[in-house]
């Protein structure tokens, strides 16, 4: 392709995941990681390369990378911030985190101008984030992601309020008619982590690199901390 600015987009916040790449004017549909959960490792880098070779696209014509940050699967996640923040040492592009929330809210409908992101936080609780469309493109965190009581939360809304994401599979739809429920796959969402990072690194105020300092966004511990954790601290107390 002519055009020599491209951003890869990676999410693998998900048991699926998916990569894009994306270029000022035109439309490249993403692809889906062909394995599941920890087997991303397996794939990331063949499929980027593939999928760079296909478009022939040399990794140096790559002008940034965006990889979802989080919130969501623990291994997914240190996997793809691994993959780019090793593409962004070896070809010297720009590296950035996007929030995985906010991805999801860019995949509303022009009609929704706000809106709860929510995902699976295992136990009975969801992760929620609140967003407001800022303009047809940009959204904006206007509420926090916390864990929250999946039975609180939808006590907590109002008729007529919005909600996507991949918590909406847990939530009885048919007992809450009052609220509006709208569709979001993350199999394909790499789509708007590349295009997030194509318009922060087009802006003049573009943020730093996150090569060397980009972490996993995780507000819970992974079961397996939680029970080191406690294992450890019941020890404590024998011993004490």
């Amino acid at each position: 392709m002519e055009n020599s600015e491209f951003y890869l987009g990676i999410e693998t916040s998900g048991l699926s995941g998916s990569i894009a790449v994306c270029s000022q004017g035109q439309q490249i549909i993403p692809v889906a990681l062909p394995q599941q959960g920890r087997k991303h490792a397996q794939t990331l880098v063949l499929e980027v390369q593939n999928l760079l070779k296909q478009l022939e696209i040399t990794p140096q014509q790559v002008a940034g990378v965006g990889v979802s940050r989080g919130p969501g699967s623990f291994t997914g996640l240190r996997i793809g911030i691994a993959f780019a923040k090793t593409f962004g040492y070896v070809t010297g592009a720009p590296v950035l985190g996007i929030d995985t929330f906010e991805a999801i809210a860019q995949t509303c409908p022009p009609e929704i101008k706000e809106t709860w992101v929510i995902s699976n936080a295992q136990r009975g609780d969801l992760f929620a984030g609140k967003y407001t469309r800022t303009n047809e493109q940009c959204w904006k965190q206007t509420a926090e992601i916390v864990i929250r009581d999946a039975t609180e939360f939808v006590n907590s809304l109002k008729p007529g309020t919005a909600i996507c994401g991949p918590g909406i599979s847990l939530l009885d739809r048919y007992a809450l008619t009052e609220l509006q429920f709208k569709e979001t796959s993350l199999q394909l969402l790499a789509s708007q982590v590349a295009e997030i990072t194509a318009r922060l690194l087009r802006q003049n105020d573009s943020p730093k690199s996150e090569t060397w300092s980009l972490t996993p966004f995780y507000i819970r511990k992974s079961a397996a901390e939680e029970k080191w954790d406690a294992r450890h601290d019941l020890r404590n107390r024998t011993v004490s």
